[in-house]
Formats: structure tokens, C-alpha cells, sequence
């Protein structure tokens, strides 16, 4: 009597059917989870997109991934270390002098967030115009921004 008393107690209780599908008190449910994360990307991309075209490139110091891909139209195209990938765009951004750059077109979901849009841009007195993408990735539950590509029109 003793072993089958001993037995139920350690047997889990039936629970009710929704209770299965009820978060815990004091638990985030995931899609809380995903929204927080997609306005994190937002927020990420709509800072950068303001960073870029004040020519705040100091702004992108911390946020750049351990591997940055760029490709930008004065013929560099690679991934590199975020330090390098800093400095490269620095001095792309002290030649080319950002006047203005808007999002045409950004995807904020969580899966792929990115953005691309026109980039008007300052050398030696004349504007130019280019098309710039910039995309981000999730590493460690922070997003970071993992590519920046400008091509010329």
C-alpha cells in the first residue's frame, strides 16, 4: 500500500486540455517573442538608413557583424572582419559625402530583414546617385548588419 501510495505521488497530475496550450504565468508567449525581435530589426534598419544619410557612419561601429559582405561600386566586394568593414566604409563615406538616402523598398520580418532605396551622394563638388541595400542577420539574439551593397545607376 505503502509502494502504490509512493507511486501515484510521483505520477504528474492530468492536466486540463487547455492548459496545454496556455503559457505559464509570467512566461512570454513566442509570437511576443517574434514581435519584439521584428521591431528590434526595424528599429536596427530604420537607424542605420538615418545613420547613412546624415553620413553618421560612427553609428554603424557597433552594429556591424563579425563578417560583413560588401559590395560597393568603387570595385571592393568581400566579406569582412567588422573592424575592416568599418574602416572601408569610413573612408568610402569621407569620399563620397551623403547627402540622402531613403528606403524604396524594406522587408522588417524577422526570416530576412532589409532595405534598399536611393543614395545621393557628394564627390568633388558634384552629386552622384546610387541604389543601397543593407540587410540584416540574428547572431547571438542580436541583429547585426551582416551586408551593405551600393551600386551605381
Amino acid at each position: 500500500m505503502v509502494c502504490c501510495l509512493a507511486l501515484c505521488l510521483a505520477l504528474p497530475l492530468p492536466s486540463h486540455p487547455a492548459a496545454a496550450h496556455t503559457p505559464p504565468i509570467g512566461s512570454v508567449s513566442a509570437g511576443a517573442v517574434l514581435q519584439e525581435s521584428e521591431r528590434e530589426a526595424r528599429d536596427m534598419l530604420l537607424g542605420a538608413k538615418d545613420a547613412l544619410s546624415s553620413g553618421n557612419i560612427r553609428f554603424l561601429e557597433a552594429r556591424l557583424g563579425h563578417k560583413v559582405y560588401l559590395n560597393l561600386f568603387t570595385g571592393i566586394n568581400g566579406y569582412y572582419s567588422s573592424e575592416q568593414a568599418y574602416l572601408i566604409l569610413e573612408s568610402f563615406f569621407s569620399t563620397y559625402t551623403p547627402i540622402s538616402f531613403s528606403y524604396s523598398s524594406r522587408n522588417f520580418s524577422i526570416r530576412n530583414p532589409y532595405g534598399f532605396g536611393p543614395f545621393t551622394y557628394e564627390r568633388r563638388g558634384r552629386r552622384g546617385n546610387a541604389e543601397m541595400f543593407v540587410s540584416l542577420a540574428l547572431v547571438n539574439d542580436r541583429w547585426v548588419i551582416n551586408q551593405i551593397t551600393i551600386a551605381s545607376r
